[in-house]
């Protein structure tokens, strides 16, 4: 059974996802929050300091949940020339789960692109060291993947070839379809193909490059 205390915290978290997703971060408010989760406005700064601090909650779960599948999918070979079919599957939740948190996304876009902030929240989809454990981050390391030279690179190459075109894909699939009157089964089959060329390119590069490599 869930404690009272850690129950009220999740209904409060789910209602503000849903207000957010509604009606955008910055025309919420708590007393519909409030409404929603079925609480009173108090109980919501009891456990939360700001609206922000519920947006950075929502946040930093999307991060901690994404970096561990993205882990698991490295680790399941993921990065092989011949993906496991285990890894495939890790990669196909993690295409679906990008797709169910896309107004969470959209919200982190926004926000990320916000002057004034030295750190914008969607470069923790490249920069998670902080949310899976030290041993898990070696042993990836280890593994010969990313050689330290070669770290900037990869947090560039992710970002920029990886993140930022899956991202932009979640959240304009709807309108690009409509616009360019093709089906979301085309749209993916095209997607994929692109991606292929890009990020998937980047890969095959580093993996030529490791070959006359041992692992560090």
């Amino acid at each position: 059974m869930i404690p009272e205390k850690e129950n009220n915290r999740e209904r409060i978290l789910k209602a503000a996802e849903k207000i957010f997703a509604e009606k955008g971060y910055d025309a919420s408010r708590i007393d519909e929050i409030a409404a929603n989760a079925g609480v009173n406005k108090a109980l919501i700064y009891y456990y939360f300091q700001s609206k922000y601090s519920l947006l950075e909650e929502l946040f930093r779960r999307f991060f901690q949940e994404s970096a561990a599948m993205l882990v698991s999918y490295v680790q399941h070979g993921g990065l092989d020339s011949t993906p496991s079919k285990k890894a495939d599957q890790i990669f196909d939740t993690y295409f679906s789960y990008f797709e169910e948190k896309r107004d969470l996304l959209r919200i982190m876009l926004v926000e990320s692109l916000k002057t004034g902030g030295d750190a914008p929240p969607i470069f923790k989809l490249v920069d998670f060291e902080d949310l899976v454990d030290e041993a898990t981050i070696t042993s990836i390391f280890d593994s010969g993947h990313y050689p330290s030279n070669n770290m900037d690179l990869r947090l560039v190459a992710e970002f920029f070839t990886g993140v930022i075109p899956m991202l932009c894909y979640v959240l304009f699939q709807d309108h690009w379809c409509r616009y360019f009157n093709v089906s979301r089964e085309q749209l993916r089959s095209y997607f994929n193909q692109a991606m292929k060329l890009t990020h998937e390119a980047y890969h095959r590069a580093m993996r030529d490059q490791l070959s006359g490599e041992s692992p560090r």
